[in-house]
């Protein structure tokens, strides 16, 4: 089951209140269910669930239209084309897909015939010399971007377009729950390490102070007046640190200025937008009204976390005939035995 279950589906405007208080019911569950005990927990964090929904909404609305996506779609497909050099490309792309494989094998695919998700991989772009006209003359070494896609990954499956968008939006949610945990766990180390850092250096300033230098004293550069000085700088850093984490409350209160802060900047968290690329057909990006290039409508999305790439997708209609079974390798098998 979806994190947000049934939150995310059709609703009438009436259902607004509801679907809010069901969301931060969740969210609290989702995040730390001991929050229930904190004072005005659902008053507080309302306003940042209901600005999470609603951009939840919004990327999800802002997804261009359904690709559909088998082999035989790839001629007539400028994304298709853009994203695979071939048909063939397309069918190694499905088959290869053991999150594919996994939900049509799963009792939530039993007897659908195409399924609906998103295809996201990361763009790339390199610089290549080509011809190109320099006003009314072909010249053969203008500098051009080649763009290409790579590291493929099938996700969100759904048995219609509609529900697709609902299972974004789910997914959206469960993004920024799972940051608000991730700064939450940065905090508690940062706060453990300030805190057992702080002890050593209380104890290495008193021994100094009491003329017992420890290992310090075996640098030939080292000097009593100026480790002492230096201990007493780094511990009132120290200080200022816990008192910077401690500032947003203890514990729970802590907790939840931390999710709240992260749903209010949801946008930031996860930044998702329509892209538009016009491309030829040796996939050099060009601009609109220019012979031979075409639209090619996806979307580019990336996450805060440290090392994330931006990733760009599409939505993907799949005929389930399309999607080669996978072969047991019985020999491997039996050589693992």
């Amino acid at each position: 089951m979806a994190f947000f279950d049934w939150l995310l589906g059709k609703r009438d405007s009436g259902d607004d209140d509801l679907r809010l208080k069901a969301a931060v019911s969740r969210v609290i569950e989702g995040s730390d269910p001991r929050l229930r005990f904190v004072d005005g927990v659902d008053d507080r964090l309302s306003p940042a669930v209901a600005h999470a929904l609603a951009y939840a909404d919004q990327v999800a609305a802002g997804i261009p239209p359904m690709v559909l996506t088998s082999p035989s779609d790839w001629a007539q497909s400028p994304v298709l084309r853009a994203m695979f050099v071939g048909p063939d490309e397309v069918t190694a792309m499905l088959s290869n897909s053991l999150d594919l494989h996994d939900f049509l094998a799963s009792p939530a695919a039993r007897g659908m015939a195409r399924v609906y998700c998103m295809v996201a991989a990361t763009r790339m772009e390199q610089t290549v010399l080509g011809p190109a006209m320099d006003g009314e003359h072909l010249r053969q070494d203008v500098q051009q971007k080649a763009v290409s896609f790579q590291h493929f990954r099938l996700f969100g499956f759904a048995p219609t377009e509609e529900g697709l968008r609902n299972r974004i939006r789910d997914i959206v949610l469960e993004g920024l729950v799972l940051a608000a945990l991730r700064v939450i766990a940065e905090q508690q180390h940062r706060s453990e390490t300030l805190t057992f850092n702080r002890k050593l250096l209380q104890n290495r300033l008193r021994l100094m102070e009491q003329s017992r230098p420890g290992l310090d004293a075996l640098e030939c550069h080292s000097y009593r007046g100026r480790d002492v000085e230096r201990l007493r700088r780094e511990l009132a850093d120290n200080e200022a640190g816990l008192k910077a984490l401690e500032s947003s409350g203890p514990g729970l209160d802590a907790r939840l200025a931390a999710l709240t802060a992260t749903l209010d900047a949801a946008e930031s968290v996860i930044r998702a937008q329509a892209l538009c690329l016009w491309l030829d057909a040796m996939n050099i990006l060009s601009n609109p009204g220019v012979a031979g290039a075409q639209a090619v409508p996806l979307f580019e999305f990336s996450t805060a976390t440290p090392g994330q790439s931006r990733r760009t997708a599409f939505l993907a209609s799949i005929p389930r005939e399309v999607v080669a079974e996978r072969k047991m390798d019985f020999e491997a098998g039996v050589r693992m035995l």
